[in-house]
């Protein structure tokens, strides 16, 4: 299962009201990594540096890598997605980022209001090349990032004209997004976005035993971002194959 090609141009962007097929995130650490993840049917690669931070960036090289690596493929080119870091660290990389990738992620850590947090986005639009399109990030755990609540980022970012919406954790602590979230809200969050016409990706700690349970619920994401779960022991250690071909047969059969 592969969904590349569905995206379309941001400034056209009509997402469906329900997605015919979920799409499949994997963060990646190196250019080992990237090269494997080419191996699996993965709709977008999310480059950061786990060791670093939740949203921390990965280098400038990594980036220009990757961005070889896929313009010289020929079919099935899988979108690219960047971590840029929390909001003083993306505002400085932010102008770095290749004009050929897609996305780019900023922490919303210390954004108290929708108004901080509105600003944090046009300072990091402004210095992203004009096509990378910005994607919102809230933190299941927002607390503990100083930044608002998931439903004030969603209903944020559709005043503030971002399309794309991304729930992450900010503690990595084995903890996951669902642990943080019920079902019952973050079935709530997906009603906000399909009301608002928004694609939205559930990441944060996500694992292979949660997509049952989100199979049988209102929750429908439009993507599922992975990271630790399809490691060979923690979110900082390498990607383990076996698990990555688990996620892999998943998306085929379930999603």
């Amino acid at each position: 299962m592969t969904n590349q090609g569905t995206f379309s141009d941001p400034a056209g962007f009509k997402p469906p009201v329900e997605s015919v097929s979920r799409q499949w995130l994997v963060s990646l650490r190196s250019l080992d990594e990237v090269r494997i993840a080419f191996e699996y049917p993965i709709d977008i690669l999310d480059l950061k540096e786990p060791r670093n931070g939740p949203l921390a960036p990965s280098p400038v090289e990594l980036w220009l890598e990757t961005v070889t690596i896929v313009e010289a493929m020929i079919h099935a080119k899988p979108k690219l997605s960047a971590a840029l870091g929390e909001p003083d660290q993306a505002r400085r990389v932010a102008s770095r980022l290749p004009a050929t990738f897609d996305f780019a992620k900023a922490g919303p850590s210390g954004c108290h209001s929708p108004q901080r947090l509105t600003q944090m986005w046009e300072d990091v639009r402004d210095r992203l090349p004009t096509k990378v399109e910005l994607v919102a990030v809230a933190y299941a755990d927002h607390h503990a990032a100083e930044s608002i609540a998931p439903e004030s980022v969603f209903e944020t970012a559709k005043r503030a004209g971002l399309n794309r919406c991304l729930i992450d954790t900010f503690t990595k602590d084995g903890r996951s997004t669902l642990d943080h979230l019920s079902i019952d809200r973050l079935t709530e969050i997906s009603a906000i976005a399909r009301d608002f016409g928004l694609w939205w990706a559930l990441a944060g700690s996500i694992r292979h035993a949660d997509v049952e349970k989100l199979n049988q619920s209102n929750v429908h994401p439009d993507c599922i971002g992975v990271r630790g779960d399809v490691c060979s022991g923690d979110r900082t250690s390498s990607l383990c194959r076996q698990k990555m071909q688990c996620w892999a047969d998943t998306f085929r059969s379930f999603l």
